[in-house]
């Protein structure tokens, strides 16, 4: 899949965490969480990749655990409040995200404690130690997704 440079301008943004503020449309903040999110898959997908090798390129798995991390640290900017479910705005995102956000905070804060877990497990490059890391960030996903998370769109 190819983005437009528009695209790239807000996922650069998103990860950088500085685009909330910038942009105020709902669809506009949908647009950033997306792309960001679409970064952070990416950078799982070259995890996961790296770990199935039999012999994983560590930097890979470095460089990503870096993007995950601030990704994982914009994250909480990415939901603003008005950027939920809503006539007009195609979003994944559950309404319970911010009927519920002292929760769901938490399960992001998780999320941004593994990913710095992640990040120093790949930084010393025991691949043992990057595949235990790697799944308990997993499950910080499947724990935030499964409660606010519509899975089909």
């Amino acid at each position: 899949m190819s983005f437009s440079r528009h695209s790239r301008i807000v996922a650069a943004l998103a990860l950088a965490g500085i685009a909330g503020p910038l942009l105020a449309a709902p669809a506009d903040q949908v647009r950033i969480r997306v792309a960001g999110l679409r970064e952070l898959g990416a950078a799982f997908k070259t995890v996961n990749d790296g770990l199935r090798s039999p012999t994983p390129q560590t930097i890979l798995i470095q460089m990503s655990a870096r993007q995950i991390r601030n990704a994982a640290t914009a994250m909480p900017g990415w939901f603003p409040a008005g950027s939920g479910p809503q006539p007009g705005v195609k979003t994944a995102a559950k309404p319970e995200i911010w009927t519920n956000a002292a929760h769901f905070r938490q399960l992001q804060d998780n999320f941004i404690a593994q990913a710095a877990a992640f990040q120093t497990a790949a930084n010393g490059g025991n691949v043992g130690a990057i595949r235990v890391a790697a799944r308990n960030l997993g499950q910080t996903c499947k724990a935030c997704h499964q409660e606010f998370r519509n899975e089909t769109r």
